[in-house]
């Protein structure tokens, strides 16, 4: 667990905020921040989960053709793209290959995205969708 404190300091810049919970140091010692932090008046840290060392897990996540009620079920990691769950899909479905617009949680999602970056859980579910031209 990592708490931020604040510590005076007399300059007329005001408190200087410290990060302590780091294992490195002892319990309770404040680590400095990093250098190009101490002289600005604003930043915002955040804390990241570690990767493990096993690497991205996989799991499943569906993706449904309104055309026909078909549902495709496909085994993906959370660094896969959209782009890569979209080549699953067609070797699995040869046949759709080229109706590949894909919707998640009602808005198209680009090629290049991640599913990390989408923040995509296991069995969520992307919906296959064509672009109408003309009226």
């Amino acid at each position: 667990i990592i708490s931020l404190q604040y510590q005076l300091r007399p300059e007329a810049c005001g408190p200087k905020q410290c990060v302590t919970g780091d294992p490195k140091h002892p319990k309770g010692d404040p680590v400095p921040l990093p250098e190009p932090l101490e002289n600005n008046t604003h930043a915002v840290l955040q804390v990241q989960k570690p990767v493990s060392p096993a690497g991205p897990k996989r799991f499943t996540v569906n993706v449904f053709n309104g055309s026909n009620g078909m549902k495709i079920s496909v085994t993906v990691r959370s660094i896969d793209t959209i782009a890569k769950l979209q080549k699953k899909v067609q070797k699995l479905r040869p046949e759709l290959i080229g109706c590949g617009n894909l919707v998640y949680n009602g808005k198209p999602v680009q090629l290049h995205k991640k599913l990390s970056e989408l923040q995509v859980k296991p069995e969520a579910t992307f919906i296959i969708y064509q672009k109408c031209h003309g009226g």
